[in-house]
């Protein structure tokens, strides 16, 4: 883990602030080399992705548990292709379950082959050493554009 992207208060650097951020670091990494199989093990059994902001033809807004979010996750398999997922900044909670990440994604769509990037912040809770909850914020403009092509 690059300890210079953690921002924040230096009390929020106890040993379960750094598992927290270990597990989302993780669950990127795994996402970013399009491994559904393994990212689906670092998923609570009672997972939330939420996109707040999804631009109306995007997609769904929530997808909510297990089942669900593996159904979600393996029908991105051939249109979305993951490239990178670089992360720019990690600022852990008060409480050491909760943190926000900032980065990059990369990803080429298939159907059209152009790439597509966004700045994401996104919200993580890690609950039993898995992720709960992944709120993701991004540029809808950007998202409606690569999701209608």
């Amino acid at each position: 883990m690059d300890e210079s992207l953690i921002c924040g208060r230096p009390e929020f650097g106890t040993d379960l602030h750094r598992q927290s951020i270990a597990v989302a670091l993780q669950w990127l990494e795994t996402l970013g080399n399009g491994d559904m199989e393994t990212l689906m093990t670092l998923w609570h059994e009672n997972g939330v992705l939420e996109f707040p902001f999804n631009p109306e033809g995007a997609g769904r807004d929530r997808v909510e548990g297990f089942e669900d979010l593996s159904d979600y996750f393996q029908g991105t398999k051939g249109h979305k292709k993951p490239i990178a997922f670089p992360v720019k900044a990690i600022y852990p909670g008060a409480d050491p379950e909760w943190l926000v990440v900032e980065f990059i994604g990369r990803l080429l769509n298939t159907k059209t082959n152009q790439e597509y990037s966004n700045e994401y912040i996104v919200v993580i809770r890690v609950h039993e050493g898995k992720v709960i909850l992944f709120r993701e914020f991004f540029n809808s403009i950007k998202r409606k554009q690569f999701e209608l092509d």
